[in-house]
């Protein structure tokens, strides 16, 4: 398991904007500044809501991840999702990731960020990608045997999952289904071609 470490947020408020709140305290839509953010962080620090005290992003959690993960300076949040949270057939590392790209194709394309996915990937993690849209198991899209041998293919595939998620992140209603039932496919067609190869 990866080790845990706390850090300070510094400067980042990202959690502050990106991420959507519903607890009985407090609520927030995602994409939304939260009405206590200030220029300077947030205005009600000290007496701030229960799930504010409480969440650490990855980047604050994970020590395998340098400064530059910090949210504001990848465009990436990452959260840790408990066992109850993730497919069955990932629960043995105790954890499992969501990865919220909030910095756009930049993100995917940063150094580092298709190792680090592909490191996860290989050692069973369940790695689900959002880009403000539902979120996608990474790990059907990605055959662990080959990931770290081929790091084009991986980025490759990374960036088409990202672009679809992304299209489903402006569309409404019904106009949501058609990204998403490509990325299905997409998935379904790895599924079976790790299958082929098994």
């Amino acid at each position: 398991m990866t080790n845990l470490k706390k850090r300070d947020c510094g400067g980042c408020t990202v959690c502050c904007t990106e991420l959507k709140v519903d607890t009985p305290e407090f609520r927030k839509k995602p994409q939304v500044p939260c009405q206590h953010l200030t220029a300077k962080g947030c205005g009600i620090y000290e007496t701030r809501f229960p799930i504010c005290r409480e969440f650490l992003c990855g980047w604050r959690l994970f020590a395998d991840l340098n400064d530059g993960w910090r949210p504001d300076r990848s465009g990436v949040v990452i959260v840790r999702l408990s066992p109850d949270n993730v497919p069955p057939d990932y629960r043995a590392p105790g954890y499992g990731m969501q990865l919220d790209i909030v910095g756009g194709e930049a993100a995917i394309t940063r150094p580092g960020f298709a190792e680090y996915v592909a490191a996860q990937v290989k050692r069973g993690v369940a790695v689900q990608m959002s880009a403000a849209s539902p979120a996608t198991l990474v790990n059907a899209h990605l055959d662990p045997a080959t990931v770290a041998r081929d790091m084009a293919g991986t980025r490759a595939t990374l960036l088409r999952i990202f672009a679809m998620l992304h299209a489903a992140r402006w569309k409404k209603g019904i106009g949501m289904l058609v990204p998403l039932y490509r990325l299905k496919l997409a998935q379904q067609k790895a599924m079976v071609t790790k299958a082929g190869k098994g």
